[in-house]
C-alpha cells in the first residue's frame, strides 16, 4: 500500500507542527515494518528541510488556483453533484494518483480532504474547540466557525480512519457529527521530538539562555499569542502576587497570531515589564533547555482537552500547572486551576513552593508519560491493524 502522509503545519505553530511530526517519523517506521510504503507531502520548504535531518525525503505540495477554485465550490454542498456528474477531479488528487497513491493520511484537519473525490483517506482531529469556547475571534470571525463545521461535519463521517488524542475526543465526535466510533483511534500526543532527544547539559542549556538573555527559575508559557492562550489571565496572577511582596519571572515565546499588541499593553498597564521575556518563536532545538531552565510550566490555555506542552515539561522534569477543566490529561502530575480565576492561578504559582511539591510532581510527571507511552503503543497497533484492514478491502494484499 503507497500511503501519503500529509504534513501541512507550519513549523511556527508549534504543538500543530511537533505532533504530525511524531507522526510522520512512526509511519516511516510502521511502512517499514508492515512492507508498506509512505510518500510524504508538505506545502513548505522548510518543513522538508527538517524531514531531511531525519532521513525522510518529502514532496512539495502546494495549492494551485484550480484547488482553490474546487475547495470554494466544495464549500457550495451543490458542487458536489455537478462534480459527481462530470466526474472531475482536483489538481491536487490528480497529482496524488498520478504518484500512485492508494490512501491519503492527514496528520492534521486539512482542508484537503473535501478536495478528495476518488481517493480514500484518514484525518486527524485534534480538539473541536470552535464548539467548546466559540466566543474567540480565531474560531467564529469570517466564517471561520462554519468552515470548520464543514471541515469536521466531513471529515469525521466519510474518513476511513479518525485519529484523535483522546477519549473524550471521541465521545464529542460521536455526538455532534454522528461518527461511528469503531472509526476512531486514539493515539495520545507525545512529547515533541526535539525535546525527547535535546541533550542536556550545563553548557548547552546556558548557551541558550544567554542568547535569550534569561536566567534559570523562570515561569514558563510556550504558545502562539492568540486571544485563547489566556495570556491575560497569567499576567494578572504575576500582579496578584507583586501585590503580596513575590515577584516571578516569566518567559513567554511563540510566533504572534494576532494577540501580541494586548499582551504588550497588558503588561505596560500592569507595569511588569521588568518580570516578562518575550522570545518571540525559537528553534525546536532550543525548547528542551527552555523547559529545563523554567521552575514551571504554567499553561492557562482555553483549549483542550489535551496539550503537548505538559507532556514535554515532565519529559525534562520540569513541574506543570494546569487548568482544572483538563484535569484527565494531567491527572495528579500538576497544580490545577480556575483558567476564568488569576488568583487561583496565583494561588497555584504559590503552591509550587511548598515543601516536596516539586520532587512529587516530578516523579508522578514520569509515570504520567509512562502512562501515555502504553496508551500511545495500544493505539498504534490498533491503528496497524486497521490499515492492513483497509489494505484487504481495497484490494491490494493480492499485489
Amino acid at each position: 500500500m503507497r500511503l501519503a502522509v500529509m504534513l501541512e503545519q507550519a513549523i511556527e505553530v508549534g504543538g500543530g507542527f511537533q505532533q504530525p511530526l511524531n507522526d510522520t517519523l512512526w509511519l516511516r517506521d510502521w511502512a517499514k515494518e508492515s512492507g508498506n510504503e509512505i510518500v510524504v507531502y508538505s506545502p513548505y520548504s522548510r518543513t522538508m528541510e527538517v524531514l531531511k535531518e531525519f532521513g525522510i525525503e518529502s514532496r512539495l505540495c502546494k495549492f494551485g488556483v484550480l484547488d482553490h477554485a474546487f475547495l470554494f465550490l466544495k464549500y457550495c454542498r451543490p458542487f458536489d453533484l455537478v462534480q459527481i456528474a462530470l466526474k472531475a477531479k482536483s489538481p491536487f488528487e490528480r497529482a496524488l494518483i498520478k504518484d500512485g497513491i492508494d490512501l491519503v493520511h492527514f496528520t492534521s484537519t486539512s482542508k484537503r480532504h473535501l478536495l478528495l473525490y476518488k481517493l480514500p483517506f484518514l484525518i486527524t482531529i485534534f480538539d473541536t474547540c470552535h464548539r467548546d469556547a466559540p466566543e474567540f475571534p480565531e474560531v467564529r470571525a469570517f466564517g471561520e466557525f462554519e468552515r470548520r463545521e464543514i471541515l469536521f461535519g466531513l471529515g469525521c463521517t466519510k474518513a476511513a480512519i479518525v485519529i484523535v488524542n483522546a477519549p473524550k475526543l471521541i465521545d464529542d465526535l460521536s455526538q455532534r457529527y454522528a461518527m461511528e466510533r469503531d472509526r476512531a483511534i486514539c493515539i495520545p500526543f507525545s512529547p515533541s521530538t526535539y525535546v525527547a532527544r535535546s541533550p542536556e547539559g550545563d553548557a548547552t542549556d546556558s548557551a541558550v539562555l544567554q542568547k535569550y538573555g534569561l536566567q534559570p527559575g523562570y515561569l514558563f508559557y510556550p504558545a502562539q499569542f492568540w486571544p485563547h492562550k489566556n495570556h491575560a489571565m497569567l499576567l494578572m496572577a504575576l500582579a496578584l502576587l507583586r501585590e503580596r511582596g513575590i515577584t516571578e519571572r516569566l518567559v513567554l515565546c511563540g510566533s504572534d497570531r494576532g494577540g501580541r499588541e494586548k499582551i504588550d499593553a497588558a503588561i505596560a498597564t500592569y507595569g511588569l515589564a521588568a518580570q516578562v521575556s518575550i522570545v518571540g518563536f525559537v528553534e525546536s532545538s532550543e525548547l528542551g533547555a527552555l523547559y529545563r531552565g523554567a521552575s514551571a510550566l504554567v499553561m492557562p490555555s482555553y483549549f483542550g482537552p489535551t496539550n503537548m506542552p505538559p507532556l514535554e515539561a515532565w519529559a525534562v522534569g520540569t513541574p506543570v500547572i494546569y487548568p482544572e477543566a483538563f484535569e484527565e490529561q494531567v491527572g495528579d502530575a500538576a497544580i490545577l486551576f480556575d483558567y476564568d480565576d488569576p488568583q487561583s492561578l496565583a494561588d497555584a504559582i504559590l503552591g509550587l513552593r511548598a515543601n516536596g511539591t516539586r520532587e512529587r510532581l516530578c516523579e508522578a510527571g514520569y509515570q504520567r508519560l509512562k502512562l501515555f507511552a502504553a496508551e500511545t503503543k495500544r493505539g498504534r497497533e490498533q491503528f496497524a491493524r486497521q490499515m492492513q484492514r483497509l489494505k484487504h478491502r481495497l484490494g491490494l494484499a493480492l499485489h
